[in-house]
């Protein structure tokens, strides 16, 4: 089974996107992510087990601030 990490930039984006997903059926939960990345700093995950989706398409058109998506 594949995971995503989702990366938004506060807590309330994650806890927002991981509210949407639950209610469509995904597994979530959030996690607070440490970037290697210098200017982006700390920020938060929603973290996804199984198939990606349209999860994306469903947090995007809520407004929830993506900065990345990553397989792990």
């Amino acid at each position: 089974m594949k995971r995503y990490i989702i990366t938004t930039g506060t807590v309330t984006y994650a806890i927002k996107g991981r509210d949407l997903l639950r209610k469509k059926g995904y597994k979530v939960k959030i996690e607070r992510i440490t970037s290697g990345k210098g200017a982006k700093g700390c920020g938060y995950g929603i973290i996804l087990d199984g198939d990606m989706g349209d999860a994306e398409n469903i947090l995007r058109t809520a407004g929830v601030k993506i900065l990345e998506i990553n397989e792990k």
